[in-house]
């Protein structure tokens, strides 16, 4: 008898959930509970699920019998498979990624939950410094395994900080294809949600779309609401190997270190010059130096990353 093809379908959605009970949050969350049970997805990454109660009713709704969950970080990854495993990072700030790893008759799986905080100006450098910490959990964790990285990165799909990510881990975003935009927007005009993949040279048959784009704002927050992805993944995924040495990884190590230094030198100019008004000088020069010790630590990282990466590998043993 034939083996069934391999198929998998992920979902990710942020929920924006509330961390304490909202009357409004319940006619979301109901919606979004209806949404789920239509879909019927293999998995799940949650971003913004600050509660146990939300996160049961997700996880029944879809369907799912296991989760893995780091509440502090608000995030969440749900399955019908089993959940062998699961790891998270604070990336500072109360943003960060969680992992979780599934069990599959094709073997592990990992999929991951993130979610990043929007950033511009001087603190977009601390940015791309998180999303290089992501990139290095995600070559840490899942080295030898086939991953989907989902989740809200806080930054549209058209700027430079994601193509900088796709490089550092030679990942494929689902939602572009021979380089055209598939997916739309999932929060107000632009995209900030994403499924990436390992790379593969050949022409993906995996596809991605938006989906949950129904919802309605609670009426105690009139922003927009995240609208979800929806992805399924055919059988070459779990053939798809990470790369060891991706090729784009050091020209984008470069840029971030680059930008991680105009930005160091930026909060030490504000750190020498303050401002005259006294409690509120000492206030910014506190923070600045702050910066100055957050953005040297990153620099830091990127430099000895950068390094590992130039080494000459050992010489192997010859029989």
């Amino acid at each position: 008898m034939k083996a069934a093809a391999f198929s998998l379908v992920v979902l990710t959605l942020n929920v924006s959930g509330p961390r304490r009970v909202q009357q409004a949050w319940a006619t979301r969350r109901e919606a979004i509970v209806s949404r789920l049970k239509a879909e019927a997805s293999d998995a799940d990454a949650f971003q913004e699920v600050w509660r146990d109660s939300d996160l049961d009713a997700l996880r029944l709704a879809a369907g799912h019998g296991h989760a893995a969950a780091a509440p502090a970080l608000g995030l969440a990854v749900t399955s019908r498979l089993p959940i062998e495993s699961s790891a998270s990072l604070d990336l500072g700030g109360g943003w960060g990624v969680l992992r979780a790893r599934l069990r599959s008759a094709q073997g592990e799986i990992d999929v991951y939950s993130t979610r990043l905080e929007p950033a511009e100006g001087p603190a977009s450098a601390a940015k791309l410094g998180r999303l290089f910490r992501l990139a290095e959990f995600v070559r840490a964790q899942s080295s030898t395994r086939p991953y989907v990285l989902l989740g809200d990165l806080g930054v549209a799909s058209d700027e430079r900080a994601p193509s900088l990510l796709l490089d550092l881990l030679e990942a494929r975003d689902l939602c572009v294809s021979h380089g055209d935009e598939v997916c739309g927007r999932t929060l107000g005009a632009q995209r900030v949600d994403y499924a990436l993949i390992p790379y593969s040279p050949k022409t993906p048959r995996e596809y991605a779309r938006t989906t949950l784009t129904d919802l309605t704002p609670d009426d105690e927050d009139p922003a927009p609401p995240h609208f979800g992805l929806l992805v399924r993944l055919d059988e070459r995924f779990p053939k798809r190997a990470p790369a060891a040495q991706p090729p784009g990884r050091d020209e984008a190590l470069a840029a971030i270190g680059e930008a991680l230094e105009g930005a160091r030198r930026e909060a030490e100019g504000r750190a020498a010059d303050p401002g005259w008004t006294p409690f509120l000088a000492t206030w910014l020069e506190t923070a600045a130096q702050d910066d100055v010790t957050r953005l040297t630590a990153l620099e830091e990282e990127v430099r000895s990353a950068r390094l590992r990466g130039t080494k000459p590998e050992a010489p192997t043993a010859r029989e």
